[in-house]
């Protein structure tokens, strides 16, 4: 080797290590923010949820919440658009904890997502809207049904009211004389609804508010509400990732306490609207985005309950739904093992203090 190219290699070498360097730190740097990232996130309880009264004690629960928390208030609330977010944030770790639907829940638990279910947040609640020119159950032959998701206690009652009507419901292709049932998110059931111009559409399910949007250009009408088909029946729980029972264990139960009071309240509302307790109502309808009226109005009619007592796990309702869901539906929930799902202590604790 010829010593004049001495130096240019040494330059080179030198400028490799400094290149080696410069992306161990960058590595280092990228760990640490994701070290960071990780320790941020565990001190956080961050809650999946829907704006619609399935949910509502969350949005009277969460100033109590803070107030008492003060500086240290940890819960950080995610609306969402959809079920599958829900799945989605739970597996990509943007939330720990989540108002979800029990059938989607106790799926997810047994495909081996560490949840565990502390609270019913309702019971009933839905309403199923249909255009005008729907009068009874055969008139749904030839056209589909909406529902939130294939894993939902909304396409347990829609298949139970079309089984008892005796009506074929579609497998692949739908018939003159089966029923589509078609899995859409809440917030695109109005939008459907409202461009239905081919009147393919029958009915669909939902809380409030987005039965109240759905509709209003075709003359859609609510034919009933959900618990007219199984009364005090169960949708949405509250979960949370089983590592949070270990970091939060005394926020979970605070949170718990706060979204039992504001069940409470609630419940007290809609039977005696003209309490306005703790200013529950604008609470209510700040958490919707509808107005002190048509806050009471939707509470009113869609049957849905906040009891306290109505919200306490109870592993015979969640068999019922399993079992049917097995068993009717053929949905692929066999298998299913709960054991250690149900942490009902957290609301045992908050109803002795009520």
């Amino acid at each position: 080797m010829s010593w004049s190219l001495a130096p240019a290699l040494l330059n080179c070498v030198y400028k490799l290590a400094n290149a080696f360097r410069a992306v161990l730190q960058f590595s280092l740097l990228t760990s640490q923010l994701t070290d960071l990232r990780i320790f941020e996130a565990a001190l956080t309880i961050r809650i999946g949820h829907f704006i619609s009264v399935d949910h509502l004690i969350l949005g009277t629960a969460l100033p109590r919440y803070r107030r008492h928390m003060g500086a240290d208030a940890d819960v950080i609330p995610f609306a969402l658009r959809s079920w599958k977010q829900v799945e989605k944030g739970f597996s990509s770790g943007d939330i720990n904890a989540a108002f979800m639907d029990i059938a989607q829940a106790m799926y997810l638990f047994d495909k081996g997502l560490a949840i565990s279910m502390l609270m019913f947040t309702h019971r009933a609640g839905s309403r199923i809207i249909v255009p005008k020119q729907i009068r009874k159950l055969a008139d749904f032959k030839g056209k589909s049904v909406l529902i939130p998701h294939r894993l939902s206690v909304q396409h347990m009652l829609v298949h139970r009211l079309l089984s008892a009507g005796k009506l074929k419901i579609a497998d692949l292709e739908k018939s003159k004389e089966s029923i589509q049932i078609e899995p859409i998110p809440y917030p695109l059931m109005p939008e459907m609804a409202n461009s239905n111009l081919d009147g393919d559409i029958a009915a669909f399910i939902c809380p409030a508010p987005f039965d109240y949007a759905g509709g209003k250009k075709n003359g859609f009408r609510p034919l009933l509400i959900s618990r007219d088909l199984w009364k005090d029946h169960p949708g949405s729980v509250f979960v949370v990732h089983q590592d949070l029972l270990k970091t939060k264990g005394e926020n979970l139960a605070l949170m718990v306490r706060c979204l039992l009071d504001g069940a409470r309240r609630l419940d007290r509302q809609i039977f005696s609207p003209d309490t306005d307790e703790n200013g529950i109502e604008r609470m209510s309808a700040s958490f919707l985005g509808l107005s002190v009226e048509q806050t009471q109005q939707a509470l009113k009619a869609s049957g849905i309950t906040y009891c306290p007592k109505l919200l306490v796990p109870d592993m015979q309702i969640l068999k019922i739904v399993l079992d049917y869901m097995r068993t009717n539906m053929k949905v692929s929930l066999t298998g299913t093992n709960l054991n250690g799902f149900i942490k009902p202590e957290f609301i045992h604790t908050a109803l002795s203090e009520i």
